[in-house]
Order: C-alpha cells, then structure tokens, then sequence
C-alpha cells in the first residue's frame, strides 16, 4: 500500500516539474476522471532561469496567444451567424414572395403593376447575390434557381387571373409557351451537344487532339492557353460557342490535372468563344437573330468585326499570362531558399526536388509522347474523332441550308454517333466494360446472355453528364423568361435608349454591360423592333452584335459558355469576378474601341 502510494506521489511530483519547464500538462494521476483528461490543462508556466522582465514578456506573450485564439474563435462564431443570417433572409424573402403568389394577398402587391415589376427585379437580385455567395454561404446553386424560377413564374401567373378570367388563361399560356420554347430550345441543343463531346472523349476520340497539342506546346507550358484559346476562337465561329466551350473544357481535362490551371484557362475560354461568335452569323444566338432579321449580312460582319472580336479576346490573354508570369517569378524568388533547406530525415533529396517542381508545373508530364495516348492511336480512335467533328459542323450546314433549329441538328447529331458507334466501335470498349454491368443477373446465378441493345459506348457517355449543370441553367432561362414576361426587360430596353439619347456607341456599351446580368436575347430583340428602319450593316448593328457576344464574358451567368464553366468546372460566381471578369470588361472596351477607330479610319 505504501508502495502505490509513493508512485503516485512521484508521478505527481514529475508533473510539477514539468509543469515549471513550461509544458502544457494534462493530470494522469491515479483516481483522475475522465473529464479531467479531456479538459483540465495547466497554465504556462515560465522558467525559473529567467529575469523579471522576461518572464513578465512570457506571460504576456502566453496571454496574448489565449486571447487571439479567443478572438478567432468569436470571429468564426459571427461569421457562421452571418452566413445563417444572409442565408435565411434570401431563401426566406423568396419564400415570402411565393406565399403571397399563392393567397394572392395583399392584393396591391399582385395587382400594381409597377408594385409587381419592382418586387420581380427585386427577387432575381436576391437569386442572383445567393448564386454569387454560393461557396460562402453553403447552398447550392442548382436549388437556388429552381426555386427562384418557380416563384417568379407564379408571381407572374396570378397577375393574369387564370382561374377568373379566360383571357388571362389564354395570355399566361402563351407567355408560358413561349417561355419554354426558347428555354427548351436550349436545353435541347445543350444535352446532345453534351452527350456528343463525353461519346467522343469516352472512345479516347480527344487523345489524338491532346497528342497534337502536346506536340505544338513541345514541352513549353505557356503555351497551353494560346493554344486552346485559339482554337475556341475560330471553332466557335464555325459551330456555336456552346459547342466550343464543352469541346475545349473536355481537351482541358486531357491536357492539365491542375484545377485552378483549368479553371483559368477556362475563364478565358468563355471569352474567346463569346469573341469568336460575335463575328460569325452562326456563332452566336444574338449574330444569329440579326441575320435571320436581316439586320446584317455575312460578308460585311467578318470583314469589320473579325479585327474587334480578335482584340476583345486577345487582351485578356496577354493580361492573365502577364499575371501567371508574374506569379511564376514569385515562385523562382522563393526557390533557392526552398532548395537549400536540408532534407527530412528519411526524405530523399531527388524526390524534395521533384515535389517542388510538380508544383511548379500545372500541366502533365510524359517522359514520352507515346504515353499521352495510351501508347495505342487505333483506328477506332480516329474514326471516332472524325465521325464526332462531321456530325458537330452538319448542325451549321443544315440551319444554313434548310433552315433546321440548331437543337434539332444536334439531335440528329447524337443519334448517328450513337447508332454508327454501337455498330462499329463498341467492340473496342466492350473489354473496358466488365461482364456484371452489361448483363443482368437472374436468380442470383451466372450472367445471362444479353441479347437487348448495347449497354455501353454512349449510355455510359450520357451517364457522366452532369443534370445538376443543366438544372442550373434552366433555372437561369426560366427566371430571365419571367422577366422578359412581365416586360421588364423591354422597359429596361426603352429606358436604355431614352437614356444614351439614341448614340450607337452608348446605347450598345449599355447593352453589351447589361447582357452580362440578364439574357442579352430580349434585350437585342427590343433594339431591333425600336430601330426597324434602320437599314442592313449599319454600324448599329454591327455594334449591337459585337457588344452583345463579348459582353456576356464579364459575369459568369452572362452567357450560356460562362454558365457551361460553371457547370462542367464548378467554377463559382465570385471567382470568376475575382479572376475573369476584370480582363473581361478590358477586351469588351478595347473590342469596342477598335471598331470605332476602324470604322473612323476605312469607313
């Protein structure tokens, strides 16, 4: 007894003294609780060695620690009550909103139209700030447009009276159908242009494009977004800038495994396919609808929009590389202090080195070009690839030709690829493919024999696409359809006009800034039916067509490539302002400068 008793005393008397060398000691005597294990922490304590003065700068010093960690700690707490606070009054303001759609009280908010307008431009703000704080508040973005969507549509629908009236039945059906007529358009062309680019790359159709690549770069990495640029640049003049961004983010995904690499350099991907639409008739929904109006003519649109479009694009470019050249030297100034320090123990210094420089270095690395393509360029690969690129430009052809909707060229798109892979290619996939996934169990027992239509190839293609993208953006078409139904957007369109005392200039700077909030579609259909006298290829409406594309690149959610980065990247909304959006207004100005002093100089 006497003996445990001593042991005791010294295991306490040891903590003590460790306790005056200034360690942080947790109580382990024998008979301690478990709650004095978890909590209880003994003070610092400063060495007895010390002087006054020092031992004084050691407690306040201890003292100042306690106190930043406790001011964090409050800081956290507030910001958490902020997020919740921020996050309640979006979610709720819409909610309200929607309850007094549906008991239509009080009735000077539903029946006023001015009241209605302002509580609508009011709601899609609200969405819109909830949609920018996405990755601050925690809610996604998806959820958010889907409900903001619906709320708008029916704050909208009681306005019309639909069970009182027929005519406002009649009227809220037509604004309804054409509301999903441009909406459904969109979302139809959209999914097969997707389900054609994830075929494609799920034949490794995109490893033949990345070896070229990998071949032009040779070795230089600065080289990766000219390059892709580029190449979205004038793919986005020949199909539609929708088209180019999925094809050019899907080449991305081959070249670099760096996310923030490829979220810049798909940044500047929304901008060169917005730029490169804007000076093709086919390039862009807005060229697109002032060419049908007859309001401008293919020759005269590349001659003088080619030039602007170049630079809008070209100048973000040169300002985001200066930027990463900027930040590589940062780097390098870092390094040979980096490279001096002595390795870990048990850490070898080569693989010191090579860490470093994988963090220098975004892109992917082979030892040989042969690597890229898994060693094998098949036959299958680069049929598919070609198959892939005939059925991608027919949609042009046939809209140029017959007139056929864009969707509907898709359409027909997809269900080639889909028909002509299954009947040729699908043997070479098929031992990628386990025999579980493509053929149905019975009874527990082996496998039967799969006799229906082929369960690989482009359904496991469609399988990786992503719907909460699409979701998202037909929320956003939803909600900006609400507003052009309410004539909003024509106000807004009138207001604009009024405002610029009808200068081309200013009336299409105005325009281009504002189809970077809401869809530039009704914004440009207003101007033409307001300016319907004013004759083919003048430069109003070259201007209109060139502010329209390029100014949908300074927010994300201005243009249907910027919602696609989103989508496919999980690019959020404040990034793309912090990073993008700054050498996006710079080519929107300088695009449109250019043009000016064009026009001055061979006008």
């Amino acid at each position: 007894m006497a003996t445990r008793e001593e042991n005791t005393a010294s295991i306490e008397l040891r903590d003590v003294d460790a306790a005056t060398k200034g360690h942080e000691v947790k109580p382990h005597t024998l008979g301690a609780c478990s709650e004095s294990l978890e909590s209880y922490e003994l003070p610092s304590v400063p060495p007895p060695h010390l002087s006054f003065n020092a031992r004084q700068q050691h407690i306040a010093a201890a003292t100042l620690n306690t106190s930043s960690s406790s001011s964090r700690a409050r800081l956290q707490d507030t910001c958490l009550i902020v997020r919740i606070f921020v996050k309640l009054t979006g979610v709720g303001f819409i909610g309200v909103v929607l309850l007094i759609a549906v008991l239509h009280w009080p009735p000077w908010v539903v029946e006023n139209g001015i009241v209605r307008a302002q509580t609508l431009s009011a709601l899609f703000a609200c969405g819109l700030l909830l949609v920018a704080l996405e990755d601050v508040l925690g809610i996604n973005k998806s959820a958010v447009m889907l409900l903001l969507a619906a709320s708008m549509w029916t704050f909208v629908a009681v306005g019309f009276h639909p069970n009182q009236s027929q005519v406002g039945a009649h009227q809220l059906h037509h604004e309804l159908n054409r509301g999903l007529q441009e909406v459904g358009s969109v979302i139809l062309f959209l999914l097969p242009a997707m389900g054609v680019v994830e075929s494609i790359d799920h034949f490794d159709g995109f490893e033949i494009v990345t070896f070229v690549i990998r071949k032009v770069m040779a070795g230089k990495h600065e080289r990766m977004i000219p390059i892709i640029c580029t190449l979205t640049f004038f793919l986005s003049s020949v199909i539609d800038n929708l088209t180019a961004t999925i094809v050019a983010l899907k080449i991305l995904h081959h070249v670099t495994t760096d996310t923030d690499s490829r979220c810049v350099c798909g940044g500047l991907v929304v901008i060169a396919a917005n730029s490169g639409g804007a000076w093709s008739p086919i390039g862009d929904v807005t060229t697109t609808m002032l060419w049908i109006r007859g309001k401008i003519t293919a020759p005269r649109t590349v001659r003088w929009l080619l030039f602007p479009s170049l630079v809008s694009g070209l100048l973000p470019f040169v300002g985001m590389w200066w930027w990463m050249h900027l930040k590589k030297q940062s780097r390098n100034v870092n390094q040979p202090s980096r490279r001096r320090s002595k390795p870990r123990q048990g850490e070898d210094s080569a693989d010191g080195h090579a860490e470093h420089d994988q963090e220098n270095a975004p892109l992917k690395h082979f030892d040989e070009d042969d690597q890229l393509c898994g060693g094998v360029t098949t036959p299958a690969k680069v049929a598919t690839l070609a198959m892939g690129i005939v059925c991608i430009l027919m949609v042009p052809v046939l809209k140029m030709c017959t007139g056929l909707p864009p969707y509907l060229g898709m359409l027909l798109a997809l269900g080639l690829v889909w028909l002509i892979t299954d009947a040729f290619l699908l043997s070479d996939t098929a031992a990628q493919i386990p025999a579980s996934d493509m053929e149905p169990i019975i009874d527990g027992n082996a496998p039967a024999h799969h006799t229906g239509p082929p369960c690989s190839g482009v359904v496991q293609a469609l399988h990786k696409l992503d719907l909460t993208g699409l979701l998202f953006f037909t929320g956003v078409l939803l909600a900006v359809g609400a507003l052009d139904s309410a004539g909003i957007l024509r106000s807004y369109a009138t207001f604009l006009v009024d405002a610029c005392g009808h200068s081309p200039l200013v009336l299409c700077t105005l325009l281009g800034l504002s189809s970077a909030v809401v869809d530039n579609v009704p914004l440009v259909e207003a101007t033409i039916d307001m300016f319907d006298s004013v004759p083919a290829d003048d430069p109003l409406w070259q201007l209109v067509a060139l502010a329209a594309g390029t100014g949908g690149s300074i927010l994300s959610i201005g243009s249907i490539a910027g919602v696609t980065l989103m989508s496919m990247e999980g690019v959020g909304f404040l990034w793309y302002c912090q990073r993008i959006s700054v050498w996006a207004v710079a080519g929107f100005g300088l695009g449109i400068l250019t043009y000016q002093v064009e026009r001055f100089l061979f006008g």
